[in-house]
């Protein structure tokens, strides 16, 4: 295929969670054994968690860089084009590699089909999970830091096995994905700790409330496998524009880690980051470097200026507290600071309400909108839902829409939150490139 071709492809095969399809491994397993196993020809780090995997996996891919290492990265969903999901060596997956790899999975995916070994279609997912692996595997690399979709247990990166898989990564477990993933902490904890397998090296978690700690203990207890908790830093500077420098033990020795993405809970990403590549043995000047150029977009990245326009994917309750405290650290810091104008629009699947009662009351006004997906809210759903939460609110149809009327709320002087979808998100992240005005 061309690329154009197998862009078209590849968005031919539709959503990602399509109610009622029930999820396994086998199905992707018989895919990547017809592929040749690509999976097995690299060593790699397994992530899950509901906040904080994409962050966690960019941090601990640029330390290995740093020490040497040729590296890919695997990560969902993209913000704006597929090639984002595949990264060897901090870059996007260019056009060519990324084409041949999908024409390879076509190929094979259609073979089986016609030999009856797959009941339907891989997934889209599936797809691209094997596309990453076949490329990482062509690229040659040293190290893999694979991000689960969804889940763990059944997720299709879940297909990695131990030797190759060396470590599993927790990141911080919160209610996101009930439908999929059960009504219960317990529940959605007991489905990332999936990726907790007999042979792992260690599993590294991040802080975790007790519910679903103890979900992880028994998983690894059973498992046979070691569970570190991370311990908190030794210090925690603040450093600007909500950016925090925590300072660890590493190797022995006193390490400050300067995260360049801005929230406190950046910091405990790096942190976490870290001590899993302390496992590895990543000397300290590479895992400092490495932290400290890693780049990781749409999480509280600031997009414009003149007024402050900032992104963030705060698509879950824990994703929305986290960016409350981050306003909250932002006013403390500094009075004059006005309270923001929030852009908001979510996927109908999220618990808007929660959300919607920990952002809206710390915003001047609102602007309610959608973003371009069918799976999308309606903004004027979300007005009588969430409105009355809100000093002031507007309804535009679409981003254009909603960032001119948020500039006309802002007066010029009160900073813009883009937030609540991660393809929101996205749409102002390539309205801005557009515009000449992503990086300031």
């Amino acid at each position: 295929m061309t690329p154009a071709a197998s862009v078209q492809y590849l968005q031919s095969l539709g959503a990602e969670m399509r109610p009622g399809r029930k999820f396994d491994l086998a199905e992707i397993g018989v895919l990547l054994e017809a592929l040749g196993e690509p999976q097995r020809a690299f060593p790699s780090v397994h992530i899950a968690g509901t906040n904080g995997k994409g962050s966690t996996a960019a941090f601990i891919a640029a330390a290995l860089r740093a020490a040497g290492h040729r590296t890919g990265l695997y990560t969902s969903p993209h913000l704006q084009r597929l090639n984002e999901r595949i990264r060897v060596d901090g870059a996007d997956i260019e056009a060519e590699p990324l084409a041949r790899a999908a024409t390879q999975v076509r190929d094979a995916s259609e073979a089986l089909l016609a030999q009856g070994r797959l009941p339907h279609p891989p997934s889209f997912f599936e797809v691209m999970t094997a596309i990453g692996f076949l490329a990482f595997a062509a690229a040659g690399i040293d190290w893999a830091v694979v991000e689960v979709g969804l889940g763990g247990r059944l997720d299709a990166t879940n297909i990695l096995q131990p030797p190759n898989v060396r470590l599993a990564v927790i990141t911080p477990i919160g209610m996101d994905h009930e439908a999929y993933l059960g009504s219960t902490l317990a529940a959605i904890a007991g489905e990332k700790a999936g990726i907790i397998k007999p042979g792992l090296e260690a599993v590294l978690t991040a802080a975790q409330v007790p519910e679903a700690m103890a979900v992880l203990e028994r998983h690894a207890a059973a498992a046979g496998v070691p569970l570190i908790a991370v311990a908190p830093p030794l210090e925690l500077a603040s450093g600007p524009e909500g950016r925090f420098r925590p300072t660890i033990v590493y190797q022995g020795a006193a390490l400050e880690l300067t995260p360049p993405l801005r929230g406190r809970h950046q910091a405990d990403n790096a942190i976490l980051a870290a001590q899993t590549c302390a496992r590895l043995g990543v000397p300290a000047h590479a895992v400092e470097a490495g932290i400290a150029h890693a780049y990781w977009p749409g999480r509280l990245e600031k997009i414009g200026e003149h007024p402050e326009v900032f992104v963030d994917g705060a698509h879950n309750p824990l994703a929305a507290r986290v960016l409350a405290a981050f306003l909250d650290e932002r006013a403390a810091a500094d009075p004059a600071v006005a309270a923001p104008i929030l852009i908001y629009g979510s996927m109908r699947d999220k618990a808007v309400d929660e959300i919607c009662e920990l952002l809206f009351p710390r915003a001047r006004a609102v602007v309610l909108t959608a973003p371009d997906q069918p799976r999308a809210l309606a903004p004027q759903a979300l007005a009588r839902a969430c409105g009355p939460l809100a000093a002031q609110f507007e309804i535009a149809a679409g981003y254009p829409a909603a960032l001119a009327a948020a500039c006309r709320l802002s007066q010029g002087e009160a900073p813009i939150f883009v937030t609540g979808s991660l393809y929101l998100v996205g749409e102002a992240r390539e309205y801005a490139r557009q515009q000449g005005a992503l990086w300031v």
